[in-house]
């Protein structure tokens, strides 16, 4: 669809798989580099290796969708989301919940509403699928984005990283 800004936003496709991994990585880096953690390289490469077969196994079977912005022939933006299964609860009977992820925009074009572009498109793509229910984890920065979309923070999540 092309955007009153002259900038597009278009569904991603295979081919588009390297610039998702990409932008995934760059915001793990960003978002690693701002609380002062260090991170092992090849750690991030065999996470790239897992997204990028996440995308090529999900996009071929319809249980993701991603999405970028571009402006002329350069991808400044994107992000996805991932449909998975939870339990059904008293307001959505569904088990289909939707996983806003790796959303990132490139230096230089931050705070001209593209991560909030996407994170519209993605709500409409759910709400049209009958989805009712979306969750993500939202960086410091991302925070404000995602909340001006109406996510709210869960008081009632926790994580436990099993090692």
């Amino acid at each position: 669809m092309k955007e009153k800004t002259g900038f597009t936003i278009q569904e991603a496709g295979f081919e588009d798989i390297p610039i998702l991994v990409r932008h995934h990585r760059l915001m793990f880096e960003e978002i690693w580099t701002l609380k002062g953690l260090d991170y092992d390289i090849s750690k991030l490469e065999e996470m790239d290796n897992a997204y990028a077969k996440k995308l090529q196994k999900q996009l071929t079977n319809n249980t993701s969708k991603a999405w970028f912005i571009e402006d002329i022939s350069k991808i400044i933006a994107s992000g996805a989301v991932s449909i998975i299964s939870m339990v059904p609860v008293p307001d959505d009977p569904s088990d289909r919940v939707a996983y806003l992820h790796s959303i990132y925009t490139e230096r230089g074009y931050r705070n001209r509403g593209f991560a909030r572009r996407i994170a519209e498109t993605a709500i409409h793509y759910c709400k049209s699928q009958g989805i009712r229910r979306m969750i993500l984890n939202a960086s410091d920065a991302g925070r404000p984005v995602y909340e001006k979309t109406g996510f709210r923070a869960a008081d009632n999540v926790m994580r436990l990283w099993i090692k």
